[in-house]
Formats: C-alpha cells, structure tokens, sequence
C-alpha cells in the first residue's frame, strides 16, 4: 500500500457508499470528500461486487483497511473482498 490522495479518496466514498445509514456518515466522510473537490468516477459502486470501479488495486486494500479498522463501530462483522477479485 501506498499513499495515494485519489485511491484514499476513492476507499473512503465507497467505504460510506456501502456502510453509512441515512444522511451523513458518523465522521462526515461525503463532507470532507466534497470540500477536497473529490468527485467519483459515475462507474464507482454501481454493481453487485463491492469493489467494482476502484481504480486500482491500491485502493481497493485501502477500502479492506477501513472495513475492518471500523467493524466494530459498524457492528457487523464485514466480508472482505480478496484484493485479487475486485474488478478495476
């Protein structure tokens, strides 16, 4: 993994896409993305695979490393997506 303002950027918008529950996320994830000027590709999250439209494999482990660091605030236990079977 490394640093990658656009990957974070992309991991955090599907992190709050899949696991915000009306409104705004707990931390404001979509605020902070807006003022940043962060605007999605329109293919992001648009399908049954998770990871679908991340932009590259980077981004996609970003977004494994959200899930799990925050599971027990979501109170779930998440399923990872392997690395390897995310499209992008």
């Amino acid at each position: 993994m490394y640093f990658d303002r656009f990957d974070i950027c992309e991991a955090y918008y599907l992190f709050a896409m899949h696991y915000h529950y009306g409104g705004d996320t707990y931390d404001g994830i979509f605020y902070r993305l807006g003022r940043m000027g962060f605007k999605p590709s329109p293919f992001l999250g648009c399908s049954d695979h998770p990871l679908w439209g991340l932009g590259s494999e980077n981004a996609a482990i970003i977004y494994n490393n959200l899930v799990v660091n925050h599971r027990d605030s979501l109170g779930i236990e998440p399923e990872l997506i392997p690395v390897e079977e995310a499209v992008l």
